[in-house]
Protein backbone atom coordinates (compact mmCIF):
# COMPACT_ATOMS: atom_id res chain seq x y z
CA UNK A 1 0.00 0.00 0.00
CA UNK A 2 1.43 3.35 -1.03
CA UNK A 3 -0.27 5.39 1.68
CA UNK A 4 -0.50 4.11 5.23
CA UNK A 5 -3.15 6.66 6.07
CA UNK A 6 -6.33 7.02 4.07
CA UNK A 7 -6.45 10.78 4.72
CA UNK A 8 -3.12 11.40 2.97
CA UNK A 9 -4.32 9.54 -0.10
CA UNK A 10 -7.55 11.55 -0.20
CA UNK A 11 -5.67 14.84 0.16
CA UNK A 12 -3.28 13.90 -2.64
CA UNK A 13 -6.20 12.92 -4.87
CA UNK A 14 -7.89 16.25 -4.16
CA UNK A 15 -4.70 18.17 -4.91
CA UNK A 16 -4.11 16.39 -8.21
CA UNK A 17 -7.83 16.52 -9.01
CA UNK A 18 -7.79 20.30 -8.64
CA UNK A 19 -5.29 20.61 -11.49
CA UNK A 20 -7.36 18.26 -13.62
CA UNK A 21 -10.60 20.13 -12.94
CA UNK A 22 -9.01 23.53 -13.62
CA UNK A 23 -7.61 22.20 -16.89
CA UNK A 24 -11.05 20.77 -17.71
CA UNK A 25 -12.61 24.18 -17.13
CA UNK A 26 -10.00 25.72 -19.43
CA UNK A 27 -10.68 23.18 -22.19
CA UNK A 28 -14.47 23.45 -21.77
CA UNK A 29 -14.36 27.23 -22.08
CA UNK A 30 -12.29 26.96 -25.25
CA UNK A 31 -14.68 24.37 -26.68
CA UNK A 32 -17.80 26.39 -25.80
CA UNK A 33 -16.63 29.89 -26.72
CA UNK A 34 -13.62 29.42 -28.98
CA UNK A 35 -11.64 31.82 -26.79
CA UNK A 36 -8.87 31.26 -24.28
CA UNK A 37 -9.77 32.21 -20.70
CA UNK A 38 -6.67 30.81 -19.00
CA UNK A 39 -5.61 34.25 -17.77
CA UNK A 40 -9.00 34.88 -16.19
CA UNK A 41 -8.93 31.42 -14.64
CA UNK A 42 -5.54 32.13 -13.05
CA UNK A 43 -6.77 35.51 -11.82
CA UNK A 44 -9.79 33.80 -10.22
CA UNK A 45 -7.55 31.30 -8.41
CA UNK A 46 -5.23 34.07 -7.21
CA UNK A 47 -8.26 36.04 -6.06
CA UNK A 48 -9.37 33.06 -3.98
CA UNK A 49 -5.91 32.99 -2.38
CA UNK A 50 -6.00 36.74 -1.70
CA UNK A 51 -9.48 36.71 -0.19
CA UNK A 52 -8.55 33.75 2.00
CA UNK A 53 -5.38 35.51 3.19
CA UNK A 54 -7.44 38.60 4.01
CA UNK A 55 -9.97 36.43 5.85
CA UNK A 56 -7.22 34.78 7.90
CA UNK A 57 -5.74 38.18 8.67
CA UNK A 58 -9.12 39.40 9.95
CA UNK A 59 -9.68 36.20 11.93
CA UNK A 60 -6.19 36.02 13.45
CA UNK A 61 -3.35 38.44 13.88
CA UNK A 62 -0.76 36.03 12.43
CA UNK A 63 -1.27 34.52 8.97
CA UNK A 64 -0.06 30.93 8.65
CA UNK A 65 0.96 30.75 4.99
CA UNK A 66 1.00 26.96 4.76
CA UNK A 67 -2.51 26.76 6.21
CA UNK A 68 -3.65 29.61 3.98
CA UNK A 69 -2.36 27.89 0.83
CA UNK A 70 -3.88 24.56 1.83
CA UNK A 71 -7.23 26.13 2.70
CA UNK A 72 -7.28 28.22 -0.49
CA UNK A 73 -6.53 25.16 -2.58
CA UNK A 74 -9.47 23.31 -1.00
CA UNK A 75 -11.77 26.28 -1.60
CA UNK A 76 -10.62 26.33 -5.22
CA UNK A 77 -11.67 22.71 -5.80
CA UNK A 78 -15.01 23.32 -4.06
CA UNK A 79 -15.71 26.20 -6.44
CA UNK A 80 -14.20 24.58 -9.54
CA UNK A 81 -16.15 21.31 -9.38
CA UNK A 82 -19.63 22.87 -9.75
CA UNK A 83 -18.28 25.20 -12.47
CA UNK A 84 -16.88 22.21 -14.36
CA UNK A 85 -20.15 20.30 -14.03
CA UNK A 86 -22.12 23.33 -15.21
CA UNK A 87 -19.86 23.77 -18.25
CA UNK A 88 -20.20 20.05 -18.96
CA UNK A 89 -23.99 20.36 -18.83
CA UNK A 90 -23.94 23.37 -21.16
CA UNK A 91 -21.71 21.45 -23.57
CA UNK A 92 -24.03 18.45 -23.58
CA UNK A 93 -27.02 20.74 -24.11
CA UNK A 94 -25.33 22.47 -27.05
CA UNK A 95 -24.44 19.10 -28.52
CA UNK A 96 -28.08 18.04 -28.58
CA UNK A 97 -29.40 21.40 -29.78
CA UNK A 98 -27.07 21.63 -32.79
Amino acid sequence: MVFRQHGKAVRLALDLGTFIVLYGIHVALIALTGQNYLGWLLIAVLLIFAVNALWQRIKKVDVDYIQMIRHSWRITILIALPVQLTLFGIGIQQLFIH
